[in-house]
């Protein structure tokens, strides 16, 4: 910004305008979501549900985790039927960023859990928790969607995450039974 004569902002002020913008970009879906005249099923990624609820019957503790900031993430967590499935363990981004970070997570599932590293089982479209869970020796589960398709991988998505590191990735949840039989040793 000041090498092209301008006088930058302070840094919050960018991320507020990046929210807003895509808050308004996304108005329509939660509206939807509010009246009923769409399902949670239709903004999720297919199987969501039955994954979580798998995880839950094995007895996981599940933890969502977003860059966005945490009241736009609790609130579309609430409409989307998925905080029941996290409860008190919804972290998103504070506009204090040293008290945050996905690693900052992470390292706190680990701790409160006496885990070792390889006990960690990550899932994720984003480079970041992919890296973090790796990073840590966990198993890292890349969901490259094709969200306008609503089936199949996203080629750029799927490159990026293996790029990361990711130890096996996913269109979607639809076969979300076989995938954690396999990945808890069940087959």
């Amino acid at each position: 910004m000041r090498r092209r004569g301008g006088t930058p902002l302070d840094p919050l002020a960018y991320k507020h305008r990046y929210h807003d913008l895509l808050m308004e970009r996304i108005r329509g879906r939660l509206a939807a979501l509010e009246s009923g005249a769409a399902t949670p099923e239709e903004w999720t990624v297919p199987g969501s549900h039955a994954l979580l609820e798998a995880l839950r019957r094995r007895g996981a503790a599940l933890y969502l985790a977003s860059g966005t900031d945490l009241k736009y993430v609790r609130r579309e967590a609430d409409l989307l039927g998925l905080t029941p499935y996290f409860e008190e363990h919804i972290y998103g981004a504070l506009d204090d960023y040293q008290n945050f970070s996905k690693q900052m997570i992470v390292e706190r599932i680990l701790r409160d859990h006496g885990l070792r590293g390889e006990e960690l089982l990550g899932f994720g479209d984003g480079f970041v928790e992919i890296e973090e869970v790796k990073k840590y020796g966990g198993c890292a589960v890349a969901v490259a969607s094709d969200e306008a398709a609503r089936r199949g991988v996203n080629a750029w998505k799927r490159d990026r995450l293996v790029r990361a590191g990711a130890d096996i990735v996913i269109p979607d949840y639809r076969r979300a039974d076989r995938l954690l039989a396999y990945l808890f040793a069940e087959v």
